[in-house]
């Protein structure tokens, strides 16, 4: 098991949260918030960035590679992959309480992390890392935990819901969601699918092709056999596999699913009814309709983890992870346009999920956590030997007016 990291200034963070939140209401909030540069110098410094949407800072260092983050009032949860484990931190300082209890057989890959209620989360275990060429199927589970925290009691979390994905056709899961009706939908990017959980943990398929040869395949939900070669923070970057995934994350609002596609190129979308009307599976495939398309001057996109703002319905934006770009981005998906929300190659070094946390104040805060897969081979078949820069950061990105 890892520890956080020692590199960190807690009370010193602390303090400039708190500075940058009553900064964020007076006359001076527009100068802070236009920092284009880290205001850090040394590693031990607190990292700082920013652009006119956002002021960023560094909330958290764990000395492991790290996926997946949620939170709640008091607490937030980080994955890590590797060491089977997911650690709770104290959302006020970032510093461990605790770590969710593993399941009995213990967790193989938890890498996807979300808030599904107020002491409330889940957890997707992959199975393992995906295995696309040649295939090998991988056999996802969902654990929800309920969960609480105090001063006097510390941290203290149960198991109360396992859904495991055993005996169902899954190459890799990238994603899941849960709908307001307490359903789940989980995606997967190799065959390019979309499972319903049913309320009673029952799964039925959403979205799934007639088979699973290639020519059966949902061009809109498959993976690309092939990427080209590009370079992500000065390294040459290939996907394990040397694929583009198929469907990615996912996102619902207003009764309408979003999902992206690295292999398709954009962010598409199709009625949520449609998941439960009398047509065959892969038949609802004729309602998937493409909403924001790629630009055609980038050459290859990976949104690894989307989300609307949970907590201001108002907010029109749909808020993406952009890891080979270094940011985290916002969408328009009125028009498709974007807006750069945060980018800095430390704070940001291949952005693969976030979160936001209940508003503080009236901001909004974005938990972001970079897990550096191009300086590793067991992601990115360019390189041969892992390169990682210690300790991995979970980035706060609190957003602006």
């Amino acid at each position: 098991m890892s520890r956080l990291g020692s590199k960190r200034h807690v009370g010193s963070a602390a303090v400039l949260v708190f500075a940058l939140l009553a900064s964020l209401a007076g006359p001076a909030s527009a100068a802070t918030a236009t920092t284009t540069e880290p205001a850090a110098t040394t590693e031990n410094d607190l990292l700082l960035g920013g652009t006119q949407h956002s002021i960023s800072l560094d909330y958290a260092n764990i000395d492991a590679p790290i996926a997946g983050v949620a939170g709640g009032q008091g607490i937030v949860f980080v994955g890590e992959p590797l060491n089977g484990a997911v650690a709770a931190l104290s959302r006020l300082t970032g510093q461990p309480v605790g770590v969710l209890p593993p399941p009995p057989n213990g967790f193989a890959l938890p890498f996807i992390i979300h808030s599904v209620g107020e002491g409330r989360v889940a957890v997707l275990d992959a199975g393992g890392l995906p295995q696309p060429a040649p295939f090998v199927p991988a056999s996802p589970t969902i654990y929800e935990y309920a969960y609480g925290f105090s001063p006097d009691h510390g941290f203290s979390a149960s198991l109360v819901r396992t859904v495991s994905f055993a005996g169902v056709p899954v190459g890799f899961s990238e994603d899941f969601v849960r709908l307001d009706d307490g359903r789940f939908l989980v995606s997967d990017a190799i065959l390019g699918s979309i499972w319903v959980i049913q309320l009673d943990g029952t799964i039925t398929p959403g979205i799934v092709p007639k088979a699973f040869d290639p020519q059966d395949l949902i061009p809109t939900l498959a993976l690309c056999p092939t990427m080209p070669e590009i370079t992500v923070n000065g390294l040459p970057f290939l996907f394990t596999g040397s694929t583009l995934p198929g469907v990615s994350p996912m996102a619902v609002r207003d009764g309408t699913v979003y999902y992206y596609s690295p292999c398709a190129r954009g962010i598409y979308a199709f009625p949520l009814a449609i998941l439960s009307d009398s047509r065959l599976p892969y038949q609802r495939a004729s309602d998937i309709h493409l909403v924001a398309p790629t630009p055609s001057d980038v050459q290859v996109e990976e949104l690894l983890d989307f989300s609307f703002n949970p907590f201001d319905p108002s907010d029109p934006y749909l808020y993406a992870a952009d890891p080979l770009q270094l940011q985290v981005i916002r969408i328009d998906l009125t028009n498709g346009a974007r807006q750069v929300l945060a980018n800095d190659p430390k704070l940001f070094d291949f952005p693969s999920s976030l979160g936001f946390l209940p508003p503080l104040g009236g901001v909004s805060e974005l938990l972001v956590v970079s897990n550096q897969q191009e300086r590793t081979p067991l992601t990115n078949d360019a390189v041969s030997q892992t390169t990682f820069n210690f300790p991995f950061i979970v980035a706060k990105v609190l957003i602006t007016p």
